[in-house]
């Protein structure tokens, strides 16, 4: 009988006859000794019985197995990766990645918390993560989930990153990044922009959380990346009259302070400024603002007024 070893190209369900203690801890490559002791104290264990009481492990119990070594060889706790493996079902998570968009909803049943979302990021599952981060932004807003989901997930990683190293291709930070990207690009639609947010490379993903969250709001808003900013007399070029009625400026990106000047200068534009190294500048039309969910709620009152 051909069984299928993790991360092989072969069935990972292992959709044949239930199967031994001995032939399971083959397949996953454990100690017999674990899958008893992962049984006793995480209640993952064989669920079919045969003739005489012998309790043989199911393809749901494999799969099931398989996350958890995953996870546990990536650092993951066992009693928090018993737990992932059991709340994500008795699909292998890298099952069906062809699956069609009648297999891509959420049916509810996924856990909605950091350490969850940094297991499918390190897995790498995109797909769940991208669930995962739709449905939070669907239930939460996507500045709540970028601050309680997303960047205490990121902290998660990096706190194991001593403990391994990653597989070439493997990058949990942008598999966060890219499904948190997906999340917002669903919130948006076409129609006027009168928000410009100003932002450098570093904080980037940041200025499309608030432009996410401003479109919630019902706000249409455009990131601008610092360094495509014109020089000379048309700098504020990006920034019409008439058009663009409000400035977000997040941390201290190039020529920033500049704009910042002259867009108070100019009197038509609110100037919002977001982060510990913003400019110091204290003229009129020029606000501080201390969170992001404070910078949506004043940039779209002052877009409103």
């Amino acid at each position: 009988m051909a069984r299928a070893t993790p991360g092989s190209g072969g069935d990972s369900r292992m959709d044949a006859a239930p199967l031994t203690v001995a032939a399971v801890a083959r397949t996953l490559g454990v100690a017999a000794s674990t899958l008893r002791t992962w049984d006793r104290r995480y209640g993952l264990g064989p669920s079919a019985h045969q003739a005489g009481s012998h309790r043989r492990y199911t393809p749901d119990d494999v799969a099931r197995l398989q996350t958890m070594r995953r996870l546990t060889l990536r650092g993951v706790a066992p009693v928090d990766a018993a737990r992932i493996a059991t709340e994500s079902g008795t699909g292998d998570p890298r099952d069906g990645e062809d699956a069609g968009p009648a297999e891509e909803a959420d049916d509810g049943s996924l856990a909605l918390d950091p350490l969850t979302l940094a297991a499918a990021a390190v897995e790498p599952d995109l797909r769940r993560v991208h669930r995962m981060l739709s449905r939070a932004t669907r239930e939460a807003g996507v500045v709540a989930v970028w601050t309680d989901l997303v960047r205490p997930a990121a902290e998660m990683v990096d706190q194991g990153r001593h403990r391994l190293g990653e597989r070439p291709g493997s990058d949990p930070h942008g598999v966060m990044r890219l499904g948190l990207m997906q999340a917002i690009r669903d919130l948006t639609a076409s129609g006027p922009a009168p928000v410009r947010i100003l932002t450098a490379v570093p904080d980037r993903v940041p200025a499309h959380v608030i432009a996410g969250g401003l479109a919630e709001a019902g706000v249409g808003a455009l990131v601008v990346p610092a360094e495509h900013l014109p020089d000379g007399a048309g700098q504020l070029s990006w920034l019409p009259e008439g058009e663009a009625t409000a400035l977000a400026v997040i941390g201290n990106p190039p020529g920033a302070e500049e704009v910042a000047t002259l867009a108070s200068e100019r009197g038509d534009v609110d100037v919002f400024l977001l982060g510990d190294d913003s400019p110091s500048l204290w003229l009129p039309h020029v606000h501080r603002v201390r969170t992001a969910a404070a910078a949506v709620a004043e940039i779209a009152a002052a877009v409103r007024d």
